[in-house]
């Protein structure tokens, strides 16, 4: 899936409903997560590649709460 954000742009990658990588920028992995989903905004595209490798290990829900976690101490 690409992300895009103004002049930001990112990927979020699943496979078998799990997302197991993201890229933005430099970051890749969950930092790339975090950092994609921290955006006010943004268009999401359908894209059905899949990843070069596999970053992410934790599950969708854990690392949605930890995004919204991440988000409420700014």
């Amino acid at each position: 899936m690409l992300v895009r954000s103004g002049t930001l742009a990112g990927s979020i990658y699943f496979r078998d409903g799990e997302i197991v990588h993201a890229e933005s920028g430099t970051s890749e992995g969950e930092e790339a997560f975090y950092e994609i989903l921290s955006w006010e905004i943004g268009v999401f595209e359908g894209d059905s590649s899949a990843p070069e490798k596999e970053t992410i290990r934790e599950s969708w829900d854990f690392l949605l709460m930890e995004s919204v976690r991440r988000r409420e101490k700014r």
